[in-house]
């Protein structure tokens, strides 16, 4: 299994040169690009993989990261399958997949093939690459019948057991860290394993530093942080990439996230870990809590599942691109089963008695945090940074 930073397969020579003229002016920190012919690989001899490579060659060629028991894991992946050759993509979608319209050619970022049309594909596709057939399994949710602990009790050990994978043989991580909940117990979980350092990235008047600080004090990690001004955030979005075209809050957040990325590949870390999509399975926003209140579980969950949805199609895309020019971002909250036992609690462990992310937070106190990071309050990043307000 080789990890990389983006790869692109296509049947047609012409474009395999275009991509690898692009790919050279792509930035991937450790990667180098590596051109396989498909007569390298026993394919047709048009076939052509082209890869940022972190370490050796061969397949499968995962784009992310992949469980060592091949469970798991987020990932964009090419892969033999029954002979076959096929490119699929994680449960939740936490790196991209392109089909070009042609049917020529998948790739993992769009910038192999600029000026080409192509399609991002949903989480869960996989393609075909000799017939260019693709399709997303659709997967059927059980609702839980357990009790609000015991939700509780077995989503602390998947949170648990979805860190301790992602750190495992790491020395040094990071985490992007606010000090509220979702960063917080992904840092105390990851600390049990290995080193944790937290960064922040924030303005000189936010209370982001002063909170994120505190927070790394008293669950004992080592801490850094970087101010942003708009010198730093103008410089931060002239490498901003995306294949959408971004919003104001998709600018703040890619140089939140990059920033982050930079400190923590500064400060000796190759992976930075992420706490994104807590809120959207959990309840953490206050419009589902509007929405629970004005029409009922049904329409706030509904509401979440198509948050949940949409991160694949564009929060994941965007955080990931930002990250990976620097370090290595792992999410998670987006292992699979992780994300389908979220999906499948019921709304009022979510949103109780009028507090979000409520069964989550239970979680924490099970994982052992302290009851002020417990409780303390969801605020965007792009807000509480003070890196939005700089940048309009």
């Amino acid at each position: 299994m080789i990890r990389c930073g983006a790869f692109c397969f296509t049947a047609d020579r012409g474009l395999a040169e275009a991509a690898a003229k692009s790919a050279r002016l792509m930035a991937a920190k450790g990667a180098k690009l590596r051109v396989r012919k498909g007569d390298e690989l026993s394919l047709d001899a048009n076939a052509t993989i082209l890869s940022l490579d972190y370490e050796g060659s061969g397949l499968p060629l995962v784009h992310g990261y992949r469980g060592d028991d091949g469970a798991g894991g987020e990932y964009s992946m090419l892969t033999r399958a029954e002979g076959k050759l096929e490119a699929s993509r994680d449960y939740c979608g936490t790196r991209p997949l392109y089909l070009g319209t042609s049917g020529k050619w998948v790739a993992t970022d769009h910038r192999f093939l600029q000026g080409e049309t192509n399609e991002l594909l949903t989480p869960r596709s996989v393609v075909r690459l000799r017939s260019w057939e693709h399709g997303a399994t659709d997967l059927a949710h059980r609702r839980f019948e357990g009790s609000f602990d015991e939700a509780a009790t077995k989503l602390a050990g998947l949170i648990r057991d979805s860190v301790k994978a992602r750190v495992n043989g790491m020395r040094r991580v990071a985490v992007a860290f606010s000090g509220g909940l979702d960063s917080s117990i992904v840092a105390h979980c990851a600390a049990a394993d290995t080193k944790v350092i937290a960064c922040t990235v924030s303005t000189e008047s936010s209370k982001d530093a002063r909170v994120s600080e505190d927070a790394a004090s008293v669950l004992g990690f080592e801490s850094v942080s970087v101010r942003a001004d708009e010198k730093r955030l103008r410089e931060e979005l002239s490498g901003l990439a995306l294949p959408f075209e971004p919003s104001p809050m998709d600018r703040s957040l890619w140089c939140i996230y990059s920033m982050t990325a930079r400190l923590a590949s500064d400060s000796g870390a190759g992976l930075i870990m992420l706490g994104q999509l807590a809120d959207e399975l959990f309840g953490g926003y206050s419009k589902y809590e509007t929405a629970l209140r004005k029409d009922g579980p049904a329409e706030a969950g509904n509401m979440m599942s198509l948050d949940v949805a949409s991160c694949g199609m564009r929060g994941f895309i965007r955080d990931e691109a930002a990250c990976r020019r620097w370090c290595e971002p792992r999410f998670p909250f987006a292992e699979k089963e992780l994300a389908m036992f979220g999906e499948s609690l019921p709304v009022p462990y979510k949103i109780r008695n009028g507090v979000r992310k409520a069964v989550l937070r239970e979680s924490a106190r099970i994982l052992g945090l302290p009851e002020e990071i417990v409780e303390r309050p969801k605020k965007a990043a792009q807000y509480s940074s003070g890196v939005m307000k700089l940048l309009s």
